[in-house]
């Protein structure tokens, strides 16, 4: 199975490890990364998906492991989805990390584009 990246949250600090710009999660880690059951992230998954909010296809891929067995990963875009959907501790952090790290792009290019 070729690498997929690594989010991981420890004592209230998020560390992304992108794989070529990429992260991709099974259900069991995007669980443990929230700390809730893998039902809630099914069936969130699935209410995302058919809301047409974002398309299976696009988000999520299948990939084969030496023994045999296949498992299902999802990108960045749907872990994200999710973390705007799940009321748990991590889920909170890792909402309040997205937001600060689009506010401080957001003034990044607000001030690039204010020198002219």
């Amino acid at each position: 199975m070729k690498k997929t990246g690594t989010i991981i949250i420890s004592d209230g600090v998020i560390f992304i490890n992108p794989i070529n710009g990429e992260v991709w999660l099974s259900q069991w880690q995007i669980a443990g990364l929230f700390e809730v059951f893998i039902s809630k992230i099914s069936s969130n998954i699935r209410s995302i998906l058919k809301s047409d909010v974002l398309r299976e296809n696009e988000v999520s891929r299948f990939v084969n492991h030496s023994n045999g067995n296949i498992s299902q990963l999802y990108n960045f875009e749907m872990i994200t989805a999710l973390a705007f959907r799940i009321h748990s501790r991590n889920a909170d952090l890792f909402r309040e990390y997205l937001m600060k790290r689009a506010v401080k792009q957001d003034v990044k290019q607000s001030s690039a584009f204010s020198l002219n």
